[in-house]
């Protein structure tokens, strides 16, 4: 370069040798005069008028000869020198605001990667440069954020993580995701088990009554029918059979005698009434059995006390005997009526005979005394006998008694009634007294008629004879004077009857 523009001031001197060689006073613009000769303007000066040769000043630059001014250098370009015949371009890493000076380094957080630049251009988002002069600016590295562009790259904190270059900033771990170490490019997942409420600390395993099914999931609250017992646990277990499960339960529950809980159920549920458990972790409700009664569920099944049944399974209380019946033995399922002759006070006592003189029929509390004219000479009668005729039962324990002559008693009575005047009842156990017959007279009710004397007469009935007219007066029993009819015999016989009562 040098060598050329010496050439050049050769050539241009050897070409104006007329004009220097001969005297003059003064020179066109572009010369100057020295010693009466007039020179071309050298490159890096200017002869404004004639006279003299200036050098240009710093930001300028003359390359040319004869030049009556410097040109102002180029934007980008500069010299701080005077005389320069050329500016130099701004470079790489610089800025040149000003031409008159030299070049500024572009400062951290900015860059030239370009000659004859102006102004240095800011480090684009996510980009850094933490040195002056740079002709260009660093992509930020993964796992980092570059906030400021003049600053070095910061890690990204516990929780955040930057996964592509050139981050501004760091992002915030998702719910489920976490990273305890800095400078992350991933956050990790939340293993199944666990859960991560803050996305800095690793994980925490889930606590017994939770759990967490799957990566990234939050700790659950087991529902019902089902617990966990154990930290960490991806699932609830099923809550078994005679046990419940309440939410977040950590271990299944009994179900309580008297309580019971089958697969399809959500808490333990109390036996229906009348049913009954035998031991805790029922799964279903025992049948209490007939002849047993279950007052509670939670108790075995009792069986029915003396006097009491259970016809039908699931009793609650087991049921007196009706009046009337009766049961000795416990667990019974019936009672049994009280038979005739014998009468139950209690139904938990054996059946009591009827004494003499009294009877029962089915399902009696107590016996019934004989009725007037009865009577029952044996225990557990069924009934009574009536009193038969020609004999008097006053007391319906014994037996009956015989009607004595002159007395007489019909079917039921309780008292032998004496003959009637005129009547007869010649022997024991008459049913009835006999009218005296016509002809006769009965002046004692024991002893049999008598004929009426010879003159005398009666009509049936009578205790006397009465006098007849003459013309009777030879016949005896007459009992119609006017005709001296004479009566039939009466056949009656004193004699002593005997019977046996127990034949009627």
């Amino acid at each position: 370069m040098a060598c050329s523009i010496f050439y050049l001031f050769l050539v241009l001197v050897s070409c104006l040798s007329i004009q220097i060689s001969q005297s003059a006073t003064s020179c066109s613009r572009g010369y100057y005069l020295d010693s009466g000769n007039c020179y071309p303007c050298e490159p890096g000066t200017y002869c404004p008028d004639g006279y003299r040769q200036l050098p240009c000043n710093p930001g300028e630059y003359q390359d040319s000869f004869t030049s009556s001014s410097c040109s102002s250098c180029r934007n980008g370009y500069f010299t701080t020198k005077s005389g320069s015949i050329m500016c130099n371009v701004c470079p790489i890493g610089s800025m040149c605001p000003n031409s008159d000076r030299d070049p500024i380094s572009c400062p951290a957080g900015t860059y030239q990667d370009s000659y004859g630049a102006v102004n240095c251009r800011d480090c684009s988002q996510g980009y850094f440069s933490t040195t002056s002069n740079s002709h260009q600016c660093q992509i930020c590295p993964k796992g980092h954020e570059c906030p400021r562009p003049d600053q070095s790259p910061l890690a990204c904190r516990p929780g955040t993580y930057s996964y592509n270059y050139g981050a501004y900033s760091c992002s915030q771990c998702s719910t489920g995701w976490y990273t305890t170490k800095s400078g992350a490019v991933l956050c990790d997942i939340c293993p199944e088990g666990n859960e991560c409420p803050r996305t800095d600390q690793p994980p925490s395993m889930c606590r017994p009554g939770t759990y967490s099914p799957y990566p990234g999931s939050t700790c659950n609250s087991c529902p019902s029918n089902t617990y966990a017992t154990s930290y960490g646990q991806v699932s609830c277990n099923p809550c078994p059979q005679g046990y419940e499960c309440t939410q977040n339960d950590q271990e299944p529950r009994a179900c309580a005698r008297g309580f019971y809980r089958d697969g399809s159920m959500n808490s333990c549920q109390r036996c229906s009434s009348g049913m009954w458990t035998k031991n805790t972790t029922s799964v279903r409700c025992e049948t209490c059995p007939v002849g047993f009664e279950c007052p509670t569920a939670d108790s075995s099944p009792e069986p029915c006390r003396i006097g009491t049944y259970s016809s039908s399974i699931n009793t609650v209380a087991c049921t007196q005997c009706d009046s009337g019946f009766y049961t000795l033995e416990i667990g019974s399922i019936q009672c049994e009526i009280c038979p005739r002759g014998y009468y139950c006070p209690q139904p938990d006592t054996a059946p009591l005979a009827c004494s003499n003189g009294n009877y029962s029929d089915y399902k009696q509390t107590q016996c019934s005394q004989c009725s007037s004219g009865y009577y029952s000479l044996t225990p557990k009668a069924a009934d009574c006998i009536i009193c038969p005729r020609g004999f008097a039962c006053a007391d319906p324990s014994s037996s009956p008694q015989a009607c004595s002559k002159g007395t007489s008693a019909n079917y039921g009575a309780t008292s032998c009634a004496t003959c009637s005047q005129g009547y007869y009842s010649v022997h024991n156990t008459s049913a009835i007294c006999t009218p005296c017959a016509p002809g006769y007279f009965c002046d004692d009710s024991t002893q049999c008629p008598q004929q009426c004397p010879a003159g005398s007469y009666s009509s049936a009935a009578q205790t006397t004879c009465y006098q007849c007219s003459s013309s009777c007066s030879s016949t005896p029993g007459v009992f119609d004077c006017s005709a001296c009819i004479t009566a039939k015999p009466t056949g009656c016989q004193q004699l002593e009857i005997s019977v046996d009562i127990h034949k009627h």
